[in-house]
């Protein structure tokens, strides 16, 4: 925004600090399972896929739209959140990451996983790692696989 005195961290921010901040805030509000799909080459439409799984309507709600608000804060506005009625699926759409929040029985209905089943998967631990040696701010870090 012109004229707007505080400073965006769009443009300080790489992919996979981006990435590191979802996932550290994924881990954060407790979502479970937290799983990104690598879709590039697979997919015109998208880089990655990250997948999670929320216990309740509630937790589900909260993951995304606390997820939305703190893109926001880092200066990278959503281009489309969708499903904070609905509560069983939320996705969050950064264009280049898309976000999937679900309840259990929706994630096993839609089976990303297993629709994407040729992408590269990462998956994370469901609790925050607060060692040093785990930080997401290391260039990388999103990219070490199991």
């Amino acid at each position: 925004m012109k004229g707007d005195s505080a400073i965006s961290t769009e443009e300080f921010l790489t992919r996979d600090e981006r990435l590191g901040l979802i996932v550290e805030t994924l881990q954060e509000k407790k979502a479970l399972d937290i799983v990104a799909l690598d879709l590039q080459g697979l997919s015109d439409s998208t880089d990655y896929f990250i997948i999670c799984t929320g216990t309740s309507d509630p937790h589900v709600r909260s993951i995304g739209g606390d997820l939305a608000d703190t893109l926001r804060q880092a200066g990278h506005r959503p281009w489309h959140v969708e499903g904070l009625d609905s509560l069983r699926w939320v996705l969050v759409d950064l264009v280049d990451v898309v976000i999937h929040v679900f309840r259990e029985e929706a994630r096993e209905f839609y089976a990303l996983e297993r629709l994407w089943g040729d992408a590269e998967t990462i998956r994370f631990e469901d609790q925050l790692d607060t060692t040093e040696s785990a930080s997401p701010a290391q260039p990388g870090w999103f990219l070490k696989h199991e």
